[in-house]
């Protein structure tokens, strides 16, 4: 049965409800009959027309000091009530639904690929079915600042549309709302009388306009399109309308005192200082100049910003600032910390006095800088009840346990998990599902909310649902149970099958589980540093091609996660997936597709880094022994590269894996030649070289159709090519002349107008993955390989340094020996071996042969 005022609110809602208060306002009040009808249109556009008209909603009051709630009520057979406090209330309740009646979930996923939204009419569900349910926190946040520039920087209302319902269906009431903000500035920067020209030596490209809000860049990527500002500006409009219907609070920037250097042709004596220089970019594009937080202009400056924005955007009194990030303030001294942090909140407060500024924790992981006076020091002049921080990386380095729960200002618990869009498999579900519960409940915790804080999106969706999942749960996630709902919810049936289930526990055990921290996984898309004495590498880099030795490993040199569990998963998923075709005479697609790829995505990319470990071992040992290994290279390096071209195909077939979309979003964006020109460089090198000259090469490397092809195995080739050469000639490399030759194939591959396809082949993705499956990793008969020693530990002469990362999987092992013409077998502990002597006993070690090299 409904709660005594459930049953009532649905008899009334036509004409009770509008009777109540407004119950959140932005710049307008939104009163709960509009709560309603937000909701009734969100559940059309998800669920389509017929059902989305059969459910019924209500608003559903609560008491102020109540987070939001919902109720989900059936009455009878084909009846649904849904109410909530607010329209992400509803939809939350809305979701609940879905999953937890109709087996349904929504993620992220090109033309709804990510969904399984599965509502037959009548509605399904039990007679007298009913739950009630309260965010255990007031705010569930979402963004990045620079999830702006990685994710949606190219997006349309229509993506944007989804991407707010998403956020609704999921909760989240507290978003980043930074699109078209450089309109606004245009327009401040214009009444302050700077010229056009004077404001584009200040402004970026589009798809570095992260970095220039923070005061890190300026002009790179540029000029900035007055066509692609505007029509930014309209679209944040249609944003922040649709966010407040559904009863979001919307967060808007705020002013940092960032300005054009030619500010001082206008204001001759303000005081200003310039950003110091950013990952290695050169002055041309560094060097923001920032007004100086004490200087008498700061405050009436920053009050006419706020009350233009205000008159463009409308408020919701909150704003995002962020002064020093990734730079170090020019001073220790707590007077000139404290000026900075008040400068900022006076110029909001004076146009705003309801002002709230949310700001990132990001600085504060700098601890050689931020000491706790000078955190302290920082965030004094605030007052506790107008400031949020966001513990951006809580997952990783939790600031608020070492900074005295930020010293009484309220914070939000966040999972950082994603840099620049990386696709690899990573995360820690279990350690998620209990540490933001363990923070909030952690006595004199001045926690307030959970918080998206991902640099990039689209990727690892499991941990994002559980993650916002935490807010709706007064206790730890049991996450067994819960991963055996979530994957039920995104496959349907075949989330039943056994076969589904072993693949996620085996996930779940693996890339799920991983050692934190943890970076991005793979070589594939690293540049293929060659040095004099091989590849080089910094420690992140080296963690990524084997366990041993590197910060990020635990002490006992565990691994960085079993890559074997990652392959049996695949081959799990392509049982089901075969099984699901033969019962259905139909290819699996959506969310199964995405998983499949995904999931043997990664069993390739580890592959290919065993492969270069080889590689690479075997020029190193030419560069110390003068043996010539030119033949175990020439042998190795046609594989290394046939992977990526297989990888490059499988990605190719869904539809989420494709360079040409972020491309042609892109270049679409152009009115003319010339900007379609400027706007496919910015989206061409923001994925590869990120700078002029590879300033922040790679950091954006995604894994996609298009650019595995024609760009990491172009670059893998000249490295390919240069290490065979030495050693075949028995000559040194050219290192100078390897790393021009490398720069400029990466400046033309950025540079150029190429075209990338924008549609999947349409092949069986099951098959291919069955195909590559067998390929990378078959099963060899025993007349092949055979174990010569059980239980013993192996000496005698490996062929590489390090355990490689396919160590645990047998398949993977005997195909690399097998290219590897020095091998003559290996050890199950990751190590090729090109003699065998002088066995010791050690549990759990085998060593099997090449039959035909014996």
């Amino acid at each position: 049965m409904p709660g005594r005022g459930f049953l009532l609110l649905a008899i009334v809602c036509g004409c009770l409800v509008l009777e109540q208060r407004a119950v959140y306002g932005a710049t307008g009040h939104v009163e709960p009959g509009d709560v309603v009808r937000a909701a009734e249109s969100l559940a059309v556009r998800v669920l389509g027309k017929e059902a989305g008209e059969k459910l019924t909603f209500c608003f559903l009051p609560i008491s102020n000091d109540q987070h939001d709630t919902f109720e989900v009520n059936i009455p009878s057979p084909g009846k649904v009530w849904v109410c909530g406090n607010s329209g992400v209330a509803i939809a939350r309740g809305l979701y609940h639904y879905l999953r937890v009646v109709c087996n349904s979930s929504m993620t992220w996923g090109r033309r709804g690929s990510g969904d399984n939204i599965n509502v037959p009419i009548p509605l399904p569900g039990s007679k007298g079915f009913y739950v009630r349910k309260s965010s255990s926190v007031k705010w569930r946040y979402y963004m990045n600042v620079c999830t702006v520039s990685y994710s949606s920087v190219w997006w349309d209302w229509q993506r944007w549309e989804r991407e707010i319902d998403w956020m609704a269906l999921h909760g989240i009431n507290f978003p980043l709302a930074f699109t078209g903000q450089e309109h606004v500035l245009a327009q401040f920067f214009t009444q302050l009388g700077l010229t056009p020209d004077e404001q584009q030596d200040y402004f970026t490209g589009p798809a570095f306009l992260a970095w220039n809000r923070m005061g890190n860049l300026r002009k790179w990527g540029g000029p900035l399109l007055p066509n692609f500002r505007e029509s930014q500006f309209s679209l944040q409009l249609l944003i922040l309308k649709r966010m407040r219907a559904l009863g979001m609070t919307p967060i808007l920037p705020g002013f940092s005192g960032h300005i054009p250097a030619a500010i001082k042709r206008i204001y001759p004596h303000i005081q200003t200082r310039s950003s110091s220089g950013w990952v290695g970019f050169n002055s041309t594009y560094t060097g923001v100049h920032i007004i100086d937080a004490t200087d008498p202009y700061f405050l009436p400056l920053a009050k006419q910003y706020y009350e233009l924005q205000t008159k463009m955007m409308g408020t919701d009194h909150v704003y995002n600032v962020d002064n020093f990030n990734e730079m170090s303030p020019p001073t220790h001294n707590p007077e000139f910390l404290s000026n900075a942090s008040a400068a900022v909140y006076n110029g909001m407060k004076a146009a705003d006095p309801q002002a709230v500024w949310v700001m990132q924790g990001w600085l504060f992981v700098n601890s050689g800088f931020w000491t706790e006076a000078a955190v302290q020091a920082y965030l004094s002049p605030v007052p506790d009840s107008q400031m949020i921080i966001l513990d951006l990386y809580a997952e990783v380095v939790p600031l608020w346990l070492n900074l005295g729960s930020f010293y009484g200002k309220s914070f939000i618990w966040c999972m950082l998990h994603n840099f620049g869009g990386r696709r690899d498999l990573n995360g820690n579900l279990s350690h998620i599902a209990h540490a933001p519960h363990d923070a909030l409940n952690t006595p004199g915790s001045s926690m307030v909310g959970i918080g998206l804080t991902p640099e990039a999106i689209e990727q690892n969706p499991v941990m994002y649902e559980l993650m916002l999942d935490t807010a709706w749960h007064n206790s730890p996630i049991d996450v067994q149970a819960w991963l055996d709902g979530y994957v039920g919810n995104r496959y349907r049936h075949a989330g039943h099958l056994p076969q589904v289930k072993r693949a996620w526990r085996l996930l779940e055990s693996s890339v799920y589980s991983l050692y934190w921290p943890y970076r991005f996984l793979g070589v594939m898309h690293l540049y293929p540093s060659l040095g004099p004495h091989g590849l080089t590498m910094d420690q992140d880099q080296k963690a990524m091609l084997h366990y041993g030795g590197h910060p990020s490993v635990p002490p006992d040199n565990q691994s960085l996660y079993n890559c074997s569990a990652v392959t049996a998963a695949w081959r799990e998923m392509i049982s089901a997936g075969l099984f699901v075709s033969a019962q259905s005479n139909s290819m699996p697609t959506g969310p199964f597709s995405y998983d499949l790829v995904d999931i043997g995505r990664q069993v390739l990319v580890d592959v290919h880094a065993d492969m270069v470990t080889l590689i690479d071992s075997a020029y190193k040992r030419w560069l110390q022994t003068g043996a010539n290994t030119s033949q175990e290279i020439s042998v190795l390096f046609r594989p290394m590269l046939d992977i990526l071209a297989d990888l490059d195909h499988l990605l190719a077939n869904d539809q989420n894996f494709l360079l040409g979309k972020w491309v042609e979003d892109a270049y679409s964006m152009g009115a003319t030649d010339e900007e379609r020109a400027i706007l496919m460089m910015n989206a061409k090198n923001q994925v590869t070289l990120w700078g002029p000259h590879g300033e922040i090469t790679d950091y954006a490397e995604k894994h996609w159709a298009g650019l595995v092809k024609t760009y990491y195995r172009a670059r893998w080739e000249t490295w390919a090519h240069t290490v065979f050469n030495a050693v075949h000639t028995n000559t040194p490399p050219d290192l100078q002349a390897y790393y021009d030759r490398q720069m400029k194939f990466e400046e033309q591959w950025y540079q150029s107008s190429q075209h990338y396809s924008t549609e999947p082949g349409g092949e069986d993705v099951v098959a291919i993955s069955e195909h590559y499956m067998n390929t990378w990793a078959r099963k060899p008969t025993e007349a092949e390989y055979k174990i010569v020693l059980h239980g013993q530990t192996i000496t005698g002469h490996s062929l590489h340094a390090a355990p490689l990362k396919s160590h645990g999987d047998l398949e993977q092992m005997m195909l690399l020996c097998y290219y590897d013409t020095a091998c003559l077998g290996f050890t199950t502990d990751g190590y090729l071996k090109s003699n065998v002597s002088y066995p010791t006993a050690k549990a759990g070690v085998d060593l099997y042969v090449l039959t035909s090299r014996l």
